[in-house]
């Protein structure tokens, strides 16, 4: 009869290096999860900020941006109402010079209407509000008759005589041409200044006032 060999028992129990190595494995399983809980619990808050922060920074860029549109807006539109205050301007200044050209072409020729027979104007110039008129009229009532015509106007102010004088036979046949006549009277140079008034109109209807004239003393 053959003997079976003896097996030797089997200890499927782990051992107590075993249970050791196992309960030091949880514990640190366990210790691992809390400190990554920690550091999430820490991360969270810092994660949290930075993002606020980086919201704000997005914000305070947008904002900035708007911000410099804004201002090339405003420099725009100022510089367009400079441009429409400098039309405006130029506008106005243009207006008033028509209306001062047309004022001074009225008032040139009520100058012109007033010449009577014997006067022959040489030079009219505009200073601000006063008028410098020169020529030659062949005897001195011919002078006042003009000067008192300039008076009657509604937009002379006053008239006054600067100068006066009889100038030489030789200016006097120069200014009647090449065929003087052979008895050529006595040639009188004037100049008179006239103020105007700003605020008045024109006179245009003089030929009215001078379509029959007066008899002058030619003493």
């Amino acid at each position: 009869m053959a003997v079976m060999p003896k097996l030797p028992l089997v200890d499927l129990l782990p051992t107590l290096a075993q249970r050791r190595q196992r309960d030091f494995r949880r514990q640190w399983r366990v210790w691992a999860g809390l400190a990554l809980a920690g550091v999430s619990l820490t991360l969270v808050p810092i994660v949290w900020d930075l993002h606020l922060r980086r919201g704000a920074k997005t914000q305070l860029l947008t904002l900035r941006e708007a911000r410099q549109r804004l201002d090339a807006k405003v420099v725009s539109f100022d510089v367009a109402q400079r441009a429409l205050a400098r039309m405006r301007a130029h506008r106005q200044a243009a207006l008033a010079l028509v209306a001062r050209r047309q004022d001074v072409a009225g008032h040139l020729l009520d100058v012109i209407r007033a010449c009577a027979d014997g006067v022959r104007l040489a030079d009219v110039k505009l200073d601000g509000h006063q008028w410098h008129v020169d020529g030659y009229a062949t005897t001195q009532s011919r002078v006042r008759e003009l000067q008192k015509r300039l008076r009657s106007l509604p937009w002379v102010k006053k008239v006054s005589e600067v100068e006066s004088s009889l100038i030489p036979e030789g200016v006097a046949h120069q200014l009647v041409g090449a065929n003087p006549p052979s008895s050529l009277p006595a040639i009188r140079r004037f100049a008179l200044r006239v103020e105007d008034r700003p605020a008045a109109a024109s006179a245009l209807t003089a030929d009215e006032m001078w379509d029959q004239e007066e008899p002058l003393d030619d003493q």
